[in-house]
């Protein structure tokens, strides 16, 4: 990796945090990992919050993480027992003046409070190198937090490899194509809750050029197919692609103007 790329990078991070003064990059998880997180990702200090002893934090991020997912909020247990645990969250924490205000508003919280402004959970798996993206959320409107908090808790995870679950119509697709091509992978195993228009997708972390492109939108990337996003028959039919071994990817920003954008073969 040249180290252009990763100065280059590192500088795209420094310049988002410093364009939102009071706003720093929190690790909460169990006390045990610690030592194995990479505590400086592109050059972010990050402060490491044992779970055990920061219960109040616990809590804030359950409320905001089920205030965000509604009905499929994740419950307290696998909050415990499946993100804590095992890993860590990445938190962009600020002070509550920053929040949405209805956000701030629900939870009490006072304006220079400190507060979770955005955070992204990614599973540990038996792959090594490869993390499964669960839940990215902010609450910090026109910041574009979410894909800083994204990669930072990415690269904290020392994650080469990211697998995650998205709906072809969700917007959030765009945020997770700021992070590069999504390679589509196939359906998602065992059901879900939007099974029928979910998808699974794989990003690749280790080309540093690549990702500071994506990060500020100078990839481009031609689609070959763009395909509406409410067209299931046929979306279904590229996820039968993919699992046959063919190379598709959604290529930046992945979904606009209501079509999934697609790139047939390698990128090259």
């Amino acid at each position: 990796m040249p180290m252009g790329d990763a100065d280059t990078l590192s500088r795209q991070a420094e310049d988002f945090l410093a364009a939102h003064p009071g706003a720093s990059l929190v690790a909460l998880g169990s006390g045990e990992h610690a030592g194995s997180l990479d505590l400086s990702p592109l050059g972010v200090p990050v402060t490491f919050l044992p779970a055990e002893r920061n219960a109040d934090l616990a809590m804030q991020y359950l409320a905001l993480n089920q205030l965000a997912f509604g009905g499929i909020g994740v419950p307290r247990w696998v909050l415990s027992d499946l993100y804590l645990l095992p890993g860590a969250i990445g938190l962009l924490r600020c002070p509550a003046r920053m929040l949405a205000a209805p956000v701030r508003e629900r939870l009490g919280l006072a304006d220079e409070d400190p507060a979770i402004g955005a955070a992204y959970y990614a599973a540990p798996s038996v792959t090594p190198g490869l993390v499964i993206g669960v839940s990215l959320l902010s609450v910090l409107p026109g910041t574009g937090a979410s894909p800083w908090v994204k990669l930072l808790t990415l690269q904290m995870l020392r994650a080469r490899r990211l697998r995650g679950v998205a709906q072809w119509d969700n917007p959030s697709v765009r945020v997770h194509s700021r992070l590069g091509p999504l390679r589509l992978v196939g359906r998602v195993p065992g059901g879900h809750e939007y099974g029928e228009r979910s998808f699974v997708y794989e990003s690749e972390l280790t080309d540093r050029t690549r990702l500071g492109d994506a990060m500020v939108r100078r990839l481009s990337l031609t689609p070959s197919l763009r395909v509406p996003a409410t067209d299931l028959s046929a979306l279904s039919a590229l996820l039968d692609r993919a699992e046959a071994g063919e190379v598709l990817h959604l290529v930046p920003p992945g979904l606009e103007a209501g079509q999934v954008l697609v790139r047939e073969g390698p990128l090259g």
